[in-house]
């Protein structure tokens, strides 16, 4: 006699019909058994129907079963379901992430008979939520960096709109100024100067504001009205390769300026200050011959001073500053000034670092030169950070590869050296095909992994000669080493197929298509925007023919 087609249609659902994964444990004394495994089970791990009829001992590791045991018995214990999370391994190979609910049936007398697991694979929400939050937390790292240094900066340091408004500052600021930050909030920066210095203050910030970022004496003034000379400098803060503000960096320059004053009173008195300033200070005369060195030597620049008054002029000095700290020196002496630079020296152990010189000559009672004080200050930190203002400016922040900024200063000088050699520019742009499907499909965190695995791909092409950039939101164009028209529809066609292929995002393959546009420059006068707006153009009617197409327009 056959079984009822109703228990065939329940069992038929139990092992096909349910994605989800489905164990049945028959609860014994001797240990818990294997009575039922539906084909999720089969299909998605490394058992089948050999476990059947087996205790968890007889299937799995040793540490695998005890922590299986451990969970039923909680199950068991506590007669109502329970939730767990665990890890498996799929047929081939992979580690796989899943929640489990563990339910345990009772029969008439109240006995618990079996208990029914039901797993579901949680392995893309792990994996995304790890994604999250691994960049969540280098947000924070970098943000807690930058405050570090901001706040943490031995020079004060103001925040300025486009227009020299104050909207910030750090801990120095406050110290220098001597009053909060928010009293001068909407004010000019003019107006921390002093009056007799208002004019000066402005021409340096339209210097600024024209891109020649230099170091200049300004005195600024403090709430009592006391004067405080200062060596100021602007640095832009640029987001997205756009300028939206200024730091301007103020070092407090009333301590050196009295020492030079001390000394010149009192040699004595220089010596004493000299030996407790954490800056360098050197004194060497017209022979150039070393007269002193300060100990703070040792610290910066990782050299006794007693060994350093032993070596020759300026032993220190990176090669190729040796010719400029030259002709300032001398400089200087002939015109009764001081000077101001900045020039590489020589670690023993951290290789070259970048200090600052302010060099002042002395001259004797007949007026005769007589030596030069130079106070050297280690700048490493801060060049450091101008290095990184400077590498956001011109990269985009999410992929790493050159923005639009980059490409524009880039593209045209490659056009002038092209012009020069009677040559053309060639260039293509790339867009990626449904890239809102994707945003839409995956979210949006996947989307920017895309871009970023994309973005791999494309600067693999610069071990070619070829420039990508990114200058959209999934827009990128690169500019082309070849210049004739052969050579670039070529290069476009090998970009094509190199960067063809799914992408690989968190262990999964996302399918990936694009359109590409390529153009030459007719003659060597037409301009990088007219070459761009033509590739752009041809781009648009390979998207519009069919997606993942190349379409080379001819000048």
């Amino acid at each position: 006699m056959g079984r009822r087609p109703e228990r065939l249609a329940l069992e038929r659902v139990l092992l096909e019909g349910i994605e989800e994964m489905i164990f049945i444990v028959r609860v014994e004394e001797e240990g818990w058994v294997y009575e039922f495994i539906n084909e999720a089970v089969k299909a998605n791990t490394q058992m089948d129907d050999s476990a059947l009829g087996k205790a968890f001992r007889e299937v799995h590791e040793p540490e695998t079963a005890q922590q299986l045991i451990q969970f039923y018995e909680q199950a068991l214990m506590a007669r109502t379901s329970i939730f767990y999370e665990d890890s498996y391994y799929a047929p081939n190979g992979e580690l796989r992430y899943s929640k489990s609910r563990l339910t345990p049936m009772f029969d008439e007398f109240g006995r618990c008979s079996h208990i029914v697991s039901v797993v579901n694979d949680v392995t893309e929400e792990k994996l995304a939520k790890h994604a999250r939050e691994e960049a969540l937390s280098r947000l924070e790292e970098s943000n807690a960096k930058y405050r570090s240094l901001f706040e943490s900066n031995g020079d004060a340091v103001f925040t300025l709109t486009l227009d020299g408004q104050i909207n910030g500052g750090n801990r120095m600021a406050r110290t220098l100024i001597q009053r909060p930050i928010n009293e001068l909030a909407g004010r000019r920066f003019c107006e921390l100067v002093e009056p007799a210095e208002h004019m000066k203050s402005k021409e340096i910030f339209e210097e600024a504001s024209a891109g020649i970022y230099k170091d200049h004496r300004l005195n600024l003034q403090a709430k009592d009205g006391e004067a405080i000379g200062c060596l100021v400098k602007f640095i832009p803060i640029s987001v997205y390769g756009k300028v939206t503000g200024y730091y301007l960096m103020a070092k407090n320059m009333t301590e050196l300026d009295r020492l030079v004053s001390k000394y010149l009173e009192s040699e004595k008195n220089f010596r004493v200050i000299a030996e407790n300033v954490y800056d360098v200070v050197v004194l060497m005369n017209k022979q150039k011959e070393y007269l002193y060195v300060s100990p703070s030597s040792q610290e910066i620049f990782g050299i006794a001073p007693q060994q350093a008054s032993a070596q020759k002029p300026f032993f220190n000095v990176h090669p190729d500053d040796l010719i400029l700290v030259d002709k300032q020196f001398q400089e200087a002496v002939q015109q009764e000034g001081s000077y101001s630079l900045q020039l590489r020296f020589d670690h023993p152990e951290r290789g070259w670092i970048w200090a600052e010189m302010n060099g002042t000559p002395v001259y004797d009672e007949e007026g005769a030169f007589s030596h030069m004080v130079m106070i050297v200050r280690d700048i490493s930190v801060q060049k450091d950070y101008e290095s990184q203002l400077e590498f956001y400016a011109f990269h985009d922040s999410l992929t790493g590869l050159p923005n639009r900024r980059h490409f524009q200063e880039y593209s045209r000088n490659k056009q002038k050296t092209q012009e020069q050699e009677g040559g053309k520019i060639a260039l293509a742009v790339l867009d990626l095909d449904n890239f809102k499907q994707i945003n839409d499909e995956y979210g949006h965190d996947v989307g920017d992994m895309v871009l970023i695995e994309f973005a791999k791909r494309l600067s693999k092409l610069e071990e070619q000669g070829h420039i990508p950039a990114r200058v959209g939101g999934d827009e990128f164009v690169v500019l082309l080493d070849e210049a004739t028209d052969e050579e670039a529809q070529a290069a476009a066609k090998t970009i094509h197929a190199l960067l063809s292929g799914d992408l690989i995002v968190n262990g999964n393959p996302i399918p990936i298509n694009f359109s590409i546009g390529a153009a030459v420059s007719s003659s060597a006068e037409e301009n990088i925007s007219a070459v761009v707006r033509r590739a752009d153009e041809a781009m648009y009617k390979a998207k519009g023919s069919e997606t993942d197409t190349l379409h080379i327009v001819q000048p």
